[in-house]
């Protein structure tokens, strides 16, 4: 299930961070919600005239799976209780270019490991800018990624919502060497503002 994180007596924030809860308890008049949605209370409503519980549940969310990722839907006009399959979200999500980060990020190796925020203290569209510039900055700002990676072998395809960027990454010569990049890098930014990047085991 996924819903709209808001109460809806006074829109306070429901939930953060991450863990696991039998319920969700809203901090600041302690209305409670089932994991379904449902209101399970509601404080101090006593005497309220034509309160029904069952109109005051969580707005709900169209929600599907691609490999480690969980895809939202919030258009308006989209049922949340239809049942969404995963080949089909990825479609719609990744257009044309779904069958090759079907096969380059949905590893079902993978493992996850954690979990890292970072604030920018930039416009997003800065930050995106450089992260499509092909590999421009990358012998410049990144000499150690740079050194691993064969820079004359990189490319970018545009497709319908992706941006797909692939470069071949360099061998080691010592075989005792921990091999981060792998045999390819793969950086692909997913319209509007969703990007991966894929080195050898990592993504």
């Amino acid at each position: 299930h996924a819903f709209h994180n808001v109460c809806r007596h006074h829109a306070s924030l429901l939930a953060s961070g991450s863990g696991k809860k039998s319920c969700f308890v809203c901090p600041y008049h302690g209305w409670t919600y089932a994991l379904n949605g449902a209101l399970l209370r509601a404080t101090r409503v006593h005497g309220i005239r034509n309160f029904d519980v069952k109109e005051f549940g969580l707005i709900p969310l169209k929600v599907a799976t691609w490999g480690p990722f969980v895809l939202l839907n919030f258009e308006k006009d989209v049922s949340p209780d239809q049942e969404v399959e995963s080949d089909i979200a990825a479609k719609e999500w990744t257009g044309s270019c779904v069958d090759i980060l079907g096969n380059n990020c949905i590893d079902p190796s993978l493992t996850y490991l954690c979990r890292r925020e970072y604030i920018l203290e930039c416009n997003w569209k800065v930050f995106c800018d450089n992260y499509l510039d092909g590999g421009y900055h990358v012998p410049y700002a990144h000499k150690g990624l740079a050194s691993g990676l064969k820079l004359d072998s990189y490319s970018t395809t545009i497709h319908e919502k992706v941006s797909l960027q692939i470069c071949e990454g360099g061998s080691t010569n010592n075989a005792n060497d921990f091999d981060r990049l792998g045999a390819e890098a793969l950086y692909a930014f997913i319209y509007p503002n969703f990007m991966i990047n894929r080195y050898g085991p990592w993504m």
